[in-house]
């Protein structure tokens, strides 16, 4: 007695193994598949045409459709070729649908790649170079010998074309004299008080008398004292030229 052969299985249904193998696919083949998918999205996103609204630097807005494919800094120097502008005097701002936030983006990213509705065209701003100061010109100085205490002198080195006045300070700094009781005398034999309104290169002398009031309270018998002094020097100086020649 022969037996019947086993009916086959519907055609749309799958068998028992293939369904267990594609419900158990490894992590690879599962990584493959989403790989692909995101691939065909981005073709598709490149692909497409971008519409978007183009606003100048006068204000002037235009309507402009280019493919996904193009990288931003062509689509900058189209865009500037168009309207006759210089690419390198200008930049592109790109801003998304709906919220309108500025877009970030590098030279070679596809406009395809971004959501981009607004594209604005923007003059640079030239920067401003840094201007170097002038080389500064050295004062003009000179050395000013002040005599002072009937037998003290200091050199302070000052400025011939400003007032006594200004100098005062650094006067008094190096001869230790306060600045209320100082009086400036031209010299220490006529006891002539300087003008401070005039510089020296005015009253034309490299050499002055500081008189110190708090020290010195009678100025003739100071100056008096001071020219005794130097009156001393010189005829000591005369004398020993005599001796010399005399040898």
């Amino acid at each position: 007695r022969r037996m019947k052969a086993r009916a086959p299985p519907p055609p749309n249904q799958a068998s028992a193994a293939s369904r267990t193998h594609s419900e158990h696919k490894s992590p690879a083949e599962t990584a493959v598949i989403s790989d692909q998918n995101l691939v065909s999205m981005k073709e598709n996103m490149i692909n497409r045409s971008v519409d978007f609204t183009v606003i100048l630097p006068s204000g002037v807005e235009q309507k402009s459709t280019v493919q996904g494919s193009k990288a931003v800094m062509d689509l900058l120097v189209d865009l500037c070729s168009q309207y006759r502008l210089n690419p390198s005097q200008h930049s592109l701002e790109l801003k998304s649908s709906g919220t309108q936030q500025l877009l970030s983006y590098k030279p070679n990213t596809l406009i395809g790649a971004l959501d981009v509705q607004t594209v604005l065209l923007k003059e640079k701003v030239p920067e401003e170079k840094t201007k170097r100061p002038l080389p500064r010109v050295p004062e003009k100085s000179v050395r000013l010998v002040v005599n002072y205490l009937k037998t003290q002198k200091a050199v302070v080195r000052v400025s011939p074309e400003v007032p006594l006045q200004s100098i005062i300070p650094a006067i008094c700094e190096k001869c230790e004299v306060s600045q209320e009781h100082i009086v400036l005398l031209r010299d220490g034999i006529t006891g002539e008080e300087l003008e401070l309104t005039k510089s020296l290169e005015e009253l034309g002398i490299k050499e002055l008398y500081a008189w110190d009031r708090k020290r010195e309270p009678h100025r003739k018998a100071s100056v008096s004292n001071d020219a005794i002094e130097k009156e001393k020097t010189r005829l000591l100086g005369l004398f020993k030229a005599d001796r010399r020649s005399s040898k």
